[in-house]
């Protein structure tokens, strides 16, 4: 089976992944509302439930390590969905699950590399927005929430570029990803944008998918 795009190999996996991230979607985006009531566990998994799908298509596939990249996005999904007077180190272990699953990313890039790295100059205009939109977020951040943020958007840089060096399918889920933290980031500290609607949860769950189709292909 070649997922060289699922859309058209695969017509059937791609819908039961768009019905799985509209309801991500449309769960996260009401969960302060009508699904108030929602238990924090179900609405979570809900959340987590495309990186979830991805992860036993690649493991079914005998991609290991393209499954434990979309495990550690689930688990990230889940604990940072949930309460944090219910888990008290959810966030933390969110944001290393995450970390950890850019890590992977820039492994299978660099498995998965296309000779003379034609992408790699758009790279720079995926930092140069970065820091564009950065500068609101960060001076409106704690010394340490400083500190962690820096960290893990210079992971996501080394990771966009690694991508750059690979197929133009991984670049884009690389990039979606990018733009989605960025919007979460602009949602938390400058405007009252929801950071699950589709402009952030639909943007990175979009991101798995191309990933999905980079790496899911001989």
């Amino acid at each position: 089976m070649n997922l060289d795009w699922l859309l058209r190999d695969s017509l059937q996996l791609t819908l039961i992944f768009a019905a799985l991230v509209f309801i991500a979607v449309f769960t996260q985006y009401n969960k302060a509302t009508r699904y108030k009531s929602m238990p924090v566990a179900l609405r979570a998994l809900l959340k987590a439930a495309p990186a979830l799908f991805l992860t036993g298509l690649s493991w079914s596939l005998g991609y290991n390590l393209v499954a434990l990249l979309f495990l550690l996005c689930s688990i990230g999904d889940i604990f940072l969905d949930l309460p944090t007077d219910k888990v008290k180190n959810g966030f933390l272990i969110g944001g290393i699950s995450f970390f950890a699953a850019l890590i992977v990313v820039c492994i299978l890039s660099e498995q998965k590399q296309v000779p003379d790295y034609p992408l790699l100059r758009l790279a720079i205009t995926n930092i140069v927005i970065a820091s564009f939109v950065l500068r609101w977020v960060l001076r409106r951040l704690s010394k340490l929430e400083l500190i962690v943020e820096i960290i893990y958007f210079a992971m996501l840089i080394v990771a966009n570029v690694f991508a750059s060096t690979s197929t133009v399918s991984v670049f884009l889920g690389s990039s979606l990803w990018f733009m989605s933290d960025l919007s979460i980031g602009l949602g938390e500290k400058v405007s009252d944008d929801p950071v699950n609607s589709l402009d952030t949860l639909g943007l990175y769950d979009l991101g798995l998918y191309f990933l999905a189709i980079g790496f899911l292909n001989t």
